[in-house]
């Protein structure tokens, strides 16, 4: 609407108040109310205010208009009137404010501010009183006079704001050490709300009732005590997972750490141990949890085949039948973690026993991925050779192969479904029956697996099969030979528990993804059918409120779908946000800071040993990995089993996030790729096209 400044007289003023009138009408004001349904008959009332002769003026928001933080306040300022920065004629001085009126950074325009600390901390003190009552976020202009006096000119909501991207996080605990490392490969980026008080409450219950089984003194509680949420990001809280360390001879804080994060974490303090007696006593019993891992295995493998979800009813029916066998998510979660314990706990174990006590160099990490080389049958190594098995039925196909690695996703898909592909066909339907369940991000609720959407599988499928048709072959590195440590007899004795641990781990994992999958379809089935009742605008916003708000609205608390909307829009903000690898409290998020050696080289963890020199791809979501050439090496914030069919194609592996066990690291071994994990920052550092030298024996990544 029009706003009238310096008006003087009486005429002046009955003109300005009919300008003011007509602009009731004008074409953005009528946009403005068709999208506020409530303001469509809307009638203009004015206000008359005593002209400000203005030092200073500008706009206020008490949430960041942007990404919709609550918890920061933007302020822009000019000399003069505001009406030249609400015009965009001007461009103000720009400060970023916590609510206690600290600056958190400050862009000026010239060598002065505008305004002084004092006079930001009386805005931020203002606004947020206003805020308060009138219970809303507010957009807000003000203006500073000669004298120095503050003058408030107007307060509306801020509108097309998002949800508050902490609404849903954990109550920060001083005292408390969390870290990204494990969690982030496993569950990267930021999950919807559903997965959080699904997945993320199924992750933690596991811990908790696997850590009592073990004899670690777990408190009873109805919160999450060892998976925090931040920005809608998982971490877990290294200080209450160093229980276990406190309670079981043999397991110690450092042991701990380097299993989730690959080193020592000096920030977390060593626990207070338990008595010996009861120390020795819980040992036996974590012993006992290590040598049952296929009782534990067999135990999820039977929860899976009885698992049944209800996929017809009313939207309540739905609702109820889920909530029902929510537990049966937790267990699988506990059994997941029990039958895979014994891959956390060998791999530090094989390594105390090579380092002899002392603290582990690069060769040593080398020479245990090295070892771990050998398992042979594991789970995420068989997704990528049933692409490879794919792509020599469409090498048979002389002609159509060519058209296939060049079509469109969707144009392949339908070739490769129809009865011209022929055994590739087969073979491809064969291959979705095995592993349809999995997929990128895939105990994400949200994440359409690739049995329901294969278009990721088959531009890995087109990118295979053009480096094959270049390269004429399948290239896969002869193995290499057993490390010179197995001549240790201790070290000969583990080693084959070490490769079975791994497969163990690796089959619990597909039950777990096969449980979580059977979940995500019944998600589905009730986010259409609340569709089509009227509670939810589509499908997917059932993702954004969380299973315990499902029920509310079911119970007729209406405005959570207009929640469920406001939250699906923020996070696009969360999802690519980095934080400290180990933090306190609360994180803030950062930019990354390179971690270099002396040489220049980014240091991280050898987990698959060689080494190669090639041009980079930055990859930072499966979308982009489609443009993988031939040769290549792959740098990638993680690569969960989702990525496992492009392993054919890269010459290396480098990630900002992982591990000696996670699927990446188990793939490349299988493959004799070289692979190095936890760089941190190789994503930000190296650009694609950069020519590379990547050192799986130092752990390095090397532009050169």
């Amino acid at each position: 609407y029009e706003t009238v400044l310096n008006v003087e007289g009486s005429e002046a003023l009955r003109a300005a108040i009919e300008d003011c009138i007509r602009s009731l009408e004008n074409a953005r004001a009528r946009a403005y109310r068709d999208e506020q349904t409530d303001q469509r008959e809307a009638q203009m009332n004015i206000v008359v205010q005593r002209m400000v002769e203005a030092r200073a003026a500008g706009v206020l928001f008490t949430a960041h208009p942007v990404n919709a933080r609550r918890d920061q306040l933007v302020i822009d300022a000019v000399t003069g009137l505001g009406e030249t920065l609400v015009s965009g004629r001007a461009t103000p001085d720009h400060f970023l404010m916590a609510r206690d009126g600290s600056v958190l950074a400050r862009d000026l325009q010239g060598d002065e501010p505008i305004l002084s600390d004092g006079e930001l901390v009386r805005l931020t003190e203002g606004a947020l009183r206003a805020e308060e009552r009138y219970g809303a976020p507010l957009d807000m202009e003000w203006a500073i006079d000669q004298a120095g006096a503050l003058r408030w000119l107007q307060a509306r909501p801020i509108t097309q704001l998002p949800a508050d991207p902490n609404e849903l996080d954990t109550k920060p605990n001083p005292e408390d050490v969390y870290t990204w490392c494990n969690i982030g490969e496993m569950m990267p980026g930021a999950v919807t709300p559903l997965t959080f008080s699904v997945t993320a409450r199924g992750i933690d219950l596991g811990m908790q009732w696997a850590y009592r089984r073990m004899g670690a003194k777990v408190p009873q509680s109805e919160g999450l005590r060892y998976v925090g949420m931040y920005f809608g990001h998982l971490f877990l809280n290294l200080s209450n997972l160093s229980e276990l360390a406190s309670a079981v001879a043999g397991s110690s804080k450092s042991q701990m750490c380097i299993a989730l994060c690959g080193r020592d974490i000096e920030e977390l303090a060593d626990p207070e141990p338990e008595p010996s007696w009861r120390r020795a006593f819980n040992g036996a019993r974590y012993f006992s949890l290590l040598v049952s891992a296929t009782k534990h295995r067999n135990d999820l493998d039977a929860l899976l085949e009885g698992l049944h979800l209800p996929e017809l009813g009313t939207a309540r029916d739905l609702f109820c039948g889920i909530d029902e066998n929510l537990p049966q998510v937790w267990r699988a979660y506990e059994l997941h973690l029990l039958s895979s314990s014994s891959a956390g706990a060998l791999s530090p174990i094989l390594l105390g026993i090579l380092a002899k006590g002392e603290a582990p160099t690069q060769e040593h990490h080398a020479e245990i991925a090295d070892m771990l080389a050998g398992a042979k049958n594991v789970e995420s190594a068989d997704i990528a050779e049933g692409v490879e098995r794919v792509i020599d039925r469409l090498l048979v196909h002389e002609g159509s192969e060519t058209a296939f690695a060049a079509a469109d996703p969707e144009a392949a898909l339908a070739w490769l479904r129809s009865s011209e592909a022929g055994e590739a066909s087969r073979e491809f339907a064969h291959y979705l029956d095995r592993h349809g369940h999995r997929a990128v991000r895939e105990l994400e609720l949200r994440q359409k697996e690739w049995a329901v959407d294969p278009a990721p599988l088959v531009a890995s499928l087109q990118s295979g099969l053009r480096a094959r048709l270049e390269l004429g072959a399948r290239h896969r590195s002869a193995p290499r030979p057993q490390a010179a440590a197995l001549d240790h007899p201790i070290l000969r004795r583990l080693l084959p528990l070490a490769h079975a641990a791994i497969r163990t781990r690796e089959h619990t994992k597909s039950a777990l993804v096969a449980v979580t999958t059977a979940f995500k379809h019944a998600y589905r089935s009730l986010g259409s059918q609340m569709t089509e009742e009227g509670w939810l605008p589509d499908q997917d916003a059932v993702f954004f409120l969380t299973h315990q708000e499902i029920g509310e609205l079911l119970a007729g608390r209406n405005q959570l779908a207009e929640i469920a909307v406001s939250r699906r829009r923020v996070i696009d903000y969360q999802m690519p946000l980095h934080f400290p690898e180990v933090f306190r409290d609360r994180p803030e998020p950062l930019g990354p800071t390179p971690i270099a050696s002396g040489d220049g080289a980014l240091v991280g963890k050898p987990v698959s040993r060689g080494k190669v020199t090639g041009r980079a791809r930055v990859v930072e979501n499966l979308e982009q990995a489609a443009a993988l050439e031939a040769g290549e090496i792959l740098i990638a914030p993680i690569t969960d089993v989702g990525w496992t069919p492009y392993f054919s194609l890269i010459a290396g592996l480098a990630t900002d996030v992982g591990s000696a066990v996670s699927h990446g690291a188990v793939v490349a071994r299988e493959y004799g790729l070289p692979a190095v994990v936890n760089l941190r920052v190789a994503t930000s550092c190296i650009q694609t096209g950069d020519l590379v030298m990547l050192d799986g024996d130092r752990g390095t990544l090397t532009r050169v």
